[in-house]
């Protein structure tokens, strides 16, 4: 029976669309689809008009989404603005179009200005963590070994916090960027190197149950969980800004 691991319904005449576990406009395909009956076209609705189109439109996502030439479901060039003007993709790995504000322009072209910095500050880091954890639990109702635990408790608020914003405490995620490894793929990209780069699996620790999200040169670590707390000892050995716990 069809039944929605986010809102729980079973109203079989909702369940119409496709969805891709990983979003297609960060570069997934039809190997990512979600088996049918688990996601309502109504549930579907929310996050892509919402939460998902607005996680992917700031940094981390826009970034990786730009540099590496993914389109939109339009098919049309990822871009993304900030304070010195905008960035549009060129069409593959490493190419991009600069297109500077009056201010920038006129700097750049009197030779006052020859580098732009690029934003690298978390940004609606709650619509990035609400997709992550989207992402997480439609993994992991996607094995079908396990696949009906995804409707147990445990994972009540992770779903209501995804699907809603509502949340009783503090949930973080991890973003890990390998700077060593974009610079190198800037350079160009195998298909290979690509599919052994990007993935996304759960993995269970105990009560423990989290997401790894892995886009060639950044991870994504983030609980199913709720109330999950990690050990400052821990967080101290993290190297900023290359890797951030970040608190939501």
């Amino acid at each position: 029976m069809a039944k929605c691991i986010f809102c729980l319904t079973t109203e079989e005449t909702v369940f119409n669309t496709k969805e891709h576990i990983i979003p297609e406009s960060l570069g997934s395909g039809d190997w990512a689809i979600l088996r049918e009956g688990l996601f309502c076209d109504k549930c579907q609705n929310i996050f892509g008009s919402s939460i998902e189109q607005q996680a992917l439109g700031v940094y981390p996502l826009s970034n990786f989404r730009t540099i590496f030439g993914v389109p939109t479901k339009k098919g049309k060039a990822p871009w993304f603005s900030y304070w010195e003007g905008k960035l549009i993709s060129g069409g593959e790995s490493g190419k991009l179009i600069y297109e500077p504000t009056d201010f920038f322009k006129e700097a750049f072209e009197s030779g006052r200005k020859t580098l732009t910095i690029i934003p690298a500050m978390p940004d609606k880091s709650d619509m990035v963590l609400r997709t992550l954890l989207k992402i997480g639990l439609e993994t992991f109702a996607a094995d079908v070994e396990t696949g009906e635990e995804i409707y147990s408790s445990k994972f009540d608020a992770a779903r209501k916090y995804a699907l809603m914003g509502q949340k009783e405490n503090k949930w973080f995620y991890i973003q890990n960027e390998d700077i060593k490894q974009l610079n190198y793929y800037l350079k160009g990209i195998t298909e290979k190197e690509w599919c052994e780069n990007f993935f996304c699996d759960v993995h269970e620790e105990g009560e423990l149950v989290y997401l790894h999200l892995k886009l060639l040169y950044l991870d994504f670590i983030t609980p199913l969980n709720d109330n999950v707390q990690i050990d400052e000892k821990i967080i101290s050995t993290f190297k900023e800004p290359e890797c951030r716990v970040v608190w939501v």
